[in-house]
């Protein structure tokens, strides 16, 4: 349960005045701030806990061109959204048909004034690898061959070890355990520093998700949040993970759907960071579209550009 939130963008620095936002309608961040914190949002009322659960909608503004044909789409949901809680709203500020009537106007005039994306899927934006992922984070990545993946995860790696993240990369045969070393070793600065400290574990899929030749997604679940344990305990600000799955097969592929179903309520209570790359080649159209059902983001590499599947659904978070 969380309120009406506006993200705003890195040039809005206010609210216009004519748009009559008030903080109680609207929790209001910079988009700076929304990018890099674990955010907290207000407690809401009695009365929206109790009457309003599922009528919140989170809208974001950002700083990204988009065509006007997806511009146009993006205004037909959220009118189509709007229109089919209009009821609801009626009774959300003092039983006011005029004030729910105004908070709708709003929103309306908002989505005229700036461009917002609301999980419109398909839209395509270049992904900055140095995003700072909020915690409780679960997403996926598409990958065509071993530089393609190396591309995404040097990145990646090197951000957590930054940012003081304990980091575990559990390695298949598209991208082994030595490999992975070497390449880190070449590309991060001071590595076996890091290293050295204990700051982060590559190991392969042999001793983590089959361990003794089995898949249990109970006892990988568990040994998640034992390695979390660990990273606190030893003074990390969280834990930063990435899961290879060329290894997964038809034998696996249920448990190992199922496994990333249950791990979106593992990650989402813990200071962790999960990325589980997807060999392109070896998943066909079912596949794929299972794999982002259980993501919150999917993405994939499309002529040297990044192309989001699925856009990040903060639900599966915080």
């Amino acid at each position: 349960m969380k309120i009406p939130e506006i993200f705003v963008s890195n040039g809005l620095k206010t609210i216009p005045k004519h748009l009559n936002f008030h903080e109680k309608d609207f929790f209001i961040y910079d988009y700076e701030t929304y990018k890099t914190a674990n955010l907290k949002f207000r407690v809401p009322s009695k009365t929206e806990r109790t009457e309003h659960e599922d009528l919140m909608i989170s809208v974001v503004i950002i700083d990204e061109l988009i065509s006007p044909k997806i511009f146009q789409s993006i205004l037909k949901k959220f009118r189509e959204e709007i229109q089919n809680i209009k009821n609801i709203y009626k009774g959300l500020y003092n039983s006011s048909e005029e004030s729910a009537a105004k908070f709708l106007e709003i929103k309306e005039t908002l989505l005229k004034y700036y461009q917002v994306i609301n999980d419109i899927e398909g839209i395509q934006l270049n992904i900055d690898l140095n995003y700072k992922f909020p915690w409780g984070t679960h997403f996926c990545y598409f990958y065509q061959n071993k530089e393609d993946l190396m591309d995404i995860l040097i990145p990646y790696i090197n951000m957590g070890l930054e940012e003081n993240q304990f980091c575990v990369w559990v390695t298949s045969e598209d991208l082994n355990e030595k490999e992975a070393k070497e390449k880190l070793k070449s590309e991060i600065k001071n590595f076996n520093k890091f290293l050295k400290k204990g700051q982060i574990e590559i190991f392969p899929y042999t001793e983590w998700y089959l361990k003794d030749g089995e898949f249990n997604f109970q006892r990988v679940l568990d040994g998640w949040v034992q390695k979390y344990n660990f990273a606190i305990s030893h003074g990390f600000n969280g834990i930063r993970v990435t899961g290879n799955t060329a290894w997964v097969g038809k034998k696996h592929w249920k448990d190992f759907s199922d496994y990333e179903e249950e791990i979106n309520n593992v990650v989402g209570n813990y200071r962790m960071i999960v990325l589980c790359t997807y060999p392109a080649e070896k998943c066909g159209i079912n596949e794929i579209l299972g794999v982002m059902k259980t993501h919150q983001v999917a993405t994939i590499r499309k002529e040297g550009k990044w192309e989001i599947l699925q856009r990040y659904d903060s639900s599966l978070s915080n």
